[in-house]
């Protein structure tokens, strides 16, 4: 690909700009419909003020205001029984639960690997010492595994995976 001299090409053209917009022309149409409405409302409001028995109706409704108001402050009469009973009924009431009893917790181990070479198996167990904790190697079937455990709960177990995982000595697992 040949070399290209940039500085001697030409420049491209200048962007056209935009027009800028011109001022909307105002809305007359609907300034004029709008103040229509407000002067239809205005006459509305004046009408009714005007109308014949108008000032008597305002009367007649101040005056049954206070009338309602004193009704308002009065409190009524404490009744005589309480009318719920269930509060009674909840101090007689007996719940009946039926409860399952747990399976007893199972001894937990933790497997962190299972190696051809026994040396390898022995690197590991030293690294888990490292951490704090004790391991056993188990040959079966011409594999050595690394085990820790038996612990009293799995969630020792848990405890302890997490501690190995935290400090990436190694990746272990608690079967079911």
């Amino acid at each position: 690909m040949p070399q290209q001299d940039y500085v001697k090409a030409a420049r491209p053209a200048p962007r056209t700009r935009k027009k800028a917009n011109a001022p909307k022309p105002v809305p007359k149409l609907l300034i004029a419909a709008v103040l229509l409405l407000l002067i239809v409302f205005g006459y509305f409001l004046w009408h009714i003020s005007h109308r014949p028995g108008a000032e008597q109706l305002a009367a007649e409704a101040a005056a049954a205001k206070p009338a309602k108001t004193e009704v308002l402050d009065e409190l009524p009469q404490k009744p005589s029984k309480e009318p719920y009973t269930y509060i009674e009924e909840l101090e007689t009431k007996e719940v009946q639960v039926k409860a399952d009893e747990l399976e007893s917790k199972k001894p937990a181990t933790m497997y962190c690997g299972a190696f051809k070479t026994l040396d390898a198996a022995q690197q590991t167990k030293a690294k888990i010492a490292f951490a704090g904790l004790t391991a056993s190697i188990k040959e079966s079937s011409g594999k050595y595994r690394v085990v820790i455990g038996p612990y009293a709960s799995r969630r020792q177990a848990q405890n302890d995976k997490n501690l190995l995982k935290r400090q990436k000595v190694a990746d272990c697992w608690i079967p079911l």
